[in-house]
């Protein structure tokens, strides 16, 4: 009995679903984003780079006179030259965090405008609770239900609604 009483409340709820990666796709923004994430990105390789090309020119300067070094010199270039691996390892581990701040601080503004599209059919249409159909690149944009035969994919509208 308490079964079919929830199945039947369930049953009156009206119940829509949104495809997320559809809607950024659709998304002019989301090409700037990512234009701006690449230059990022280029960017800080290119600091990688010179550094990583400098390491490497004192590491073969450093095997070519190893030979005329004292032990404590050598030991003393090791050391150096460890440190300088160091710094290129730190390097990376801090861009991966940069990026992602980077990232998030960019799409906050389009996810929040597509929630509010997505609010604004919802309302329109009368439903009570919207969902998402698939999961990707863990965008934070809805819940995630399984498929229900009642349910109206919004999607387009959706879509329409931010191309205004």
């Amino acid at each position: 009995m308490l079964v079919l009483g929830v199945s039947q409340l369930f049953a009156q709820q009206r119940i829509g679903y949104a495809e997320p990666q559809r809607i950024l796709d659709s998304i002019p923004e989301r090409e700037q984003v990512e234009t701006q994430l690449e230059a990022f990105y280029n960017e800080w390789e290119q600091d990688y780079n010179q550094m990583y090309e400098r390491y490497s020119e004192e590491l073969f300067l450093f095997e070519e006179s190893r030979n005329q070094l004292s032990s404590a010199q050598v030991r003393q270039e090791e050391a150096r030259l460890s440190q300088m691996v160091e710094e290129l390892t730190l390097m990376q581990q801090e861009f991966g965090v940069m990026f992602e701040e980077r990232r998030a601080e960019l799409l906050i503004p389009i996810v929040e405008r597509i929630n509010r599209a997505i609010e604004a059919v919802a309302e329109e249409r009368g439903l009570d609770y919207v969902f998402q159909s698939e999961t990707s690149n863990a965008e934070p944009i809805f819940f995630i239900i399984r498929d229900n035969p009642h349910s109206v994919n919004i999607t387009d509208e959706v879509i329409a609604r931010m191309n205004r």
